[in-house]
């Protein structure tokens, strides 16, 4: 049962992503998927505190020269 709400939550997060999703139908939950959904849009929702930002990209470590 765990396995497929785990499964299912992933489906909304994927499609928003722009990735096709293909699941096993004895693994999708209706209620789980609609909750993921729900939550996801209101994830989206909620406005960014000014003087927040996103954090900066990873940069490569800098080489030290032996």
């Amino acid at each position: 049962m765990e396995q497929k709400k785990l499964a299912t939550r992933a489906i909304p997060t994927l499609l928003a992503a722009g990735y096709r999703v293909n699941i096993h139908p004895g693994l999708f939950d209706e209620a789980t998927y609609r909750n993921a959904v729900a939550q996801l849009r209101t994830q989206r929702a909620v406005p960014r505190v000014a003087g927040t930002h996103a954090p900066a990209p990873a940069t490569p470590a800098a080489r030290s020269r032996p």
